[in-house]
């Protein structure tokens, strides 16, 4: 655990997601919740063989990382007081977290079988967007770094990296500790609202983390890759036939 005299310096704590300014972004879809998506379903169903979408994407980003509501609860923290000033607002999600403090960083690397132009994408949460940080398909990197991984034949993949500083301001030693926990639940969650919908999700914990953290620009002595989700995407419809010129 932390010291026991450990005290958090408000004042410093970072901020809650990375901040990309002049970057082009791109609203997701909310997409909603399938009326026989049922708990029950997401907990004791089978998976299902169904893909992907950008709906169904936007949707389970929302439901699972996305701002859901303000906490105003009466709690034991030392920042009580700060909580009802919009600048230290909190908020829940709905995925569980250490502390509420939600260090998970959520990248998109897209190819050429998604909807919008291939490269990389950071899920934007309080604007439920996606922030392009590169141009272009990479998904070959993210490939070689997943080695022999059965389900990396795909060019969607979501990654998960933790910026430490974002946790251990207040946990100190335990950081760690709780970082792994909230992996654990943010890929419990997916795997529930995808079970639910229909859908199959794997995860890779075992790969060539420098690999992945060098293609998402960052820096090993501040982040961490920790888990790679490939994704099984729609194959897009086909386009409608030209009408024929007239006789």
């Amino acid at each position: 655990m932390e010291p026991a005299d450990f005290v958090p310096d408000w004042a410093d704590r970072p901020r809650k997601g990375k901040y990309f300014p002049g970057v082009p972004s791109f609203p997701l879809p909310d997409g909603g919740c399938a009326e026989d998506a049922t708990l029950g379903r997401g907990l004791f169903g089978e998976p299902g063989t169904g893909a992907f979408t950008l709906p169904l994407l936007g949707a389970m980003l929302r439901d699972s990382y996305g701002l859901t509501g303000r906490r105003l609860a009466v709690q034991a923290n030392t920042d009580l007081g700060s909580l009802p000033f919009h600048t230290h607002a909190n908020w829940s999600r709905g995925t569980a977290s250490g502390g509420g403090l939600y260090p998970i960083g959520v990248h998109w690397v897209s190819g050429a079988s998604g909807p919008l132009t291939p490269g990389v994408y950071y899920y934007d949460t309080p604007h439920h967007r996606l922030n392009r940080l590169l141009a272009g398909d990479v998904t070959g990197e993210v490939r070689s770094a997943l080695g022999d991984l059965a389900e990396a034949d795909t060019d969607q993949f979501l990654v998960l990296g933790v910026t430490f500083w974002q946790n251990a301001f207040k946990y100190n030693s335990f950081s760690y500790h709780a970082v792994t926990m909230d992996i654990g639940a943010l890929l419990e969650t997916w795997r529930m609202w995808a079970r639910a919908h229909g859908l199959r999700l794997g995860t890779a914990l075992w790969f060539d983390e420098p690999r992945i953290g060098r293609l998402l620009g960052l820096d090993p002595s501040e982040d961490g890759v920790f888990a790679v989700v490939p994704l099984r995407w729609a194959a897009p419809a086909p386009e409608a036939a030209a009408p024929g010129t007239p006789g």
